[in-house]
């Protein structure tokens, strides 16, 4: 679907959003159909995506009144061209902020803290679960900062090639909104 506003500025609901978000990152395939997902499914958004960005907002404000840096900008250089990413606070560790942090959801969680820590070089991050307060750390040292990078890259180039990638398989994928377009699914 096309919208034109003023006569002169055409917005293309059809067209492939072209970016991604670091949880699509954690598999090549995921990110791959993320990339090219129209932009119109981005509009489909719930009813909590408001509140939740207000609270989300509200926190990060007390966080920087305490001297952490909220909303660092990450940028990556991949075969894709580069993407920018943003972690919620880094102080003395890498701070991500989520609604509820539970078991089903923790692998999506832990990827995207562990992916921010190792793009900045801390080895120290934490989950905050702003419902409950339940507050999940995470230790990584260099070599499991390495391996994130790597699959972080892979998935990155896969992107913008045409081939259709491999998958990663893991815990996520039963979250994933991509899962019935995997060729295996029901091996899961």
């Amino acid at each position: 679907m096309r919208i034109v506003v003023d006569g002169k500025y055409t917005i293309d609901l059809d067209k492939p959003v072209g970016r991604v978000g670091v949880a699509d990152l954690i598999c090549p395939l995921r990110a791959w159909l993320a990339y090219r997902e129209p932009v119109k499914s981005l509009t489909e958004v719930n009813e909590y995506m408001i509140a939740g960005r207000e609270a989300h907002d509200a926190i990060l404000y007390q966080l920087k009144e305490q001297g952490c840096e909220v909303e660092r900008p990450i940028e990556v250089e991949s075969e894709c061209g580069r993407r920018r990413f943003r972690a919620d606070a880094v102080c003395d560790l890498v701070v991500e902020l989520k609604r509820r942090y539970n078991a089903s959801l923790a692998p999506i969680y832990l990827w995207q803290l562990k992916v921010y820590m190792s793009l900045l070089g801390i080895h120290r991050g934490a989950i905050v679960s702003l419902t409950d307060g339940y507050v999940k750390y995470v230790v990584i040292d260099e070599r499991e900062a390495e391996e994130v990078k790597r699959q972080l890259m892979e998935s990155l180039n896969a992107m913008c090639k045409e081939e259709r990638p491999g998958r990663r398989v893991g815990k996520w994928c039963q979250w994933c909104k991509y899962s019935r377009e995997c060729l295996n699914t029901r091996l899961l």
